[in-house]
């Protein structure tokens, strides 16, 4: 460990006020309070064993990047807050975008001026303040890099207010970024005193292991029992329908925003063939790094399908509760088998060439229904993220489907 500070928390007070209030009136997750207060502290932040950690690879995986385009930091010769970043733009209306994906918790005038506050999975909050309008309203869900917002002027210049916050507790952006934006390597361990301090620990690079807040991040609901064992078919098929995926409605709905737990298939990896492809039948996304390199499960899930399966090579199908399904192929070796319960990032299979395949690489699909799709709609494989948008998936007479983002 490099050093340790303790940064000063809201007054005991105010989080018993928060606590037994009473006010619960909800709207996409955020009490009417939380909608109208800058600072107050996250309900359940440090309720997984009472502390959470904030690495590089974290925040990357949650798409951080630099809030104004081509924004500089100054430092202002008026009147200034103390914590975040001023960030210069070169016009009026310049757009704001969000650092993160996350939720919209606020969105009104405060002590800051005309200001936004996003709740991100990682358990930081990110402060946008002094816009001339908002684009967006509290409850929404964004993607890294959405516009939020348009820079106003003031004092003979164009800027915004940039600035982080734990727990209610502004956080200057340094303590994870250079003032261009690029991450610092160094891990932070954040935890509650029992005097309701935030304490912030900072760790050299893989140091500390990554531990996620204990906030829900209303993931949303779970379309299949994954503890409902698989028949022979389910076993014995890549392409296979979900049971009861669609008893109740012929489509269902998935907010990519809400989930939390996620990680690219193939860390690093560029895309060397797309959903597609020159013939209009290629049913995945190639992607490759180097020869027997991880490959990572998407999302949390039940392995359905792990062997060898005709030109797929050594294929590993897995279900998830959310309705998809996500299949790695070509690979060198599995490391899973069926049965096996997988988390977001557990590595799943070693990438190879196996089946009908010219180079090393992963053949990744997304299946609904057994259908599979254009993985383009859940993922940027540009910059290895995850997608916030929605998906509306709907079944077809004849067992095909649907899918439009919205």
């Amino acid at each position: 460990m490099i050093k340790r500070i303790t940064v000063g928390c809201l007054a005991l007070m105010l989080g018993l006020f928060y606590s037994f209030s009473g006010e619960y009136r909800r709207h996409a997750g955020f009490s009417r309070m939380e909608r109208r207060m800058l600072h107050i502290p996250t309900a359940g932040l440090f309720g997984n064993g009472g502390y959470f950690t904030v690495t590089p690879s974290v925040l990357a995986r949650d798409g951080w990047r630099f809030p104004v385009s081509d924004g500089v930091c100054f430092t202002p010769d008026f009147p200034k807050h103390p914590v975040g970043w001023y960030i210069m733009s070169d016009r009026k209306g310049k757009e704001v975008k969000a650092a993160m994906r996350g939720l919209v918790r606020l969105v009104r005038k405060t002590d800051l001026g005309k200001t936004i506050v996003i709740l991100h999975p990682s358990g930081l909050e990110t402060v946008y303040a002094h816009h001339a309008k908002a684009l967006v309203k509290s409850g929404d869900y964004v993607a890294a890099g959405q516009p939020i917002a348009r820079a106003a002027a003031d004092h003979g210049m164009v800027y915004t207010y940039f600035s982080l916050m734990v727990n209610g507790v502004m956080l200057s952006p340094s303590t994870f970024a250079e003032p261009d934006g690029k991450l610092k390597a160094n891990p932070v361990k954040f935890s509650l005193s029992p005097e309701g301090e935030v304490n912030a620990s900072f760790y050299q690079d893989g140091a500390v292991e990554e531990h996620t807040p204990g906030f829900e991040w209303l993931d949303g609901p779970e379309r299949v029992d994954l503890s409902r064992p698989f028949s022979a078919r389910e076993r014995q098929d890549v392409g296979v329908p979900t049971p009861g995926l669609f008893a109740d409605e012929s489509w269902f709905a998935i907010e990519l925003g809400r989930i939390s737990r996620w990680c690219y298939p193939l860390p690093g990896a560029k895309v060397i063939s797309p959903y597609g492809g020159a013939r209009k039948n290629h049913t995945g996304t190639d992607i490759k790094t180097r020869p027997n390199d991880k490959i990572r499960a998407v999302f949390d899930g039940v392995v359905r399908f792990s062997g060898p399966y005709s030109a797929y090579g050594n294929i590993v199908v897995i279900r998830h509760a959310n309705g998809l399904e996500t299949c790695y192929s070509h690979n060198a070796r599995n490391l899973v088998r069926v049965g096996d319960r997988v988390k977001a990032g557990d590595p799943i299979a070693l990438m190879g060439r196996t089946g009908r395949a010219t180079t090393e690489h992963c053949h990744f699909e997304v299946r609904a229904n057994g259908v599979p799709f254009n993985s383009d709609y859940i993922f940027d494989h540009s910059h290895h993220v995850l997608k916030s948008g929605k998906l509306i998936i709907r079944r077809k007479s004849g067992g095909g489907i649907t899918v439009k983002a919205e």
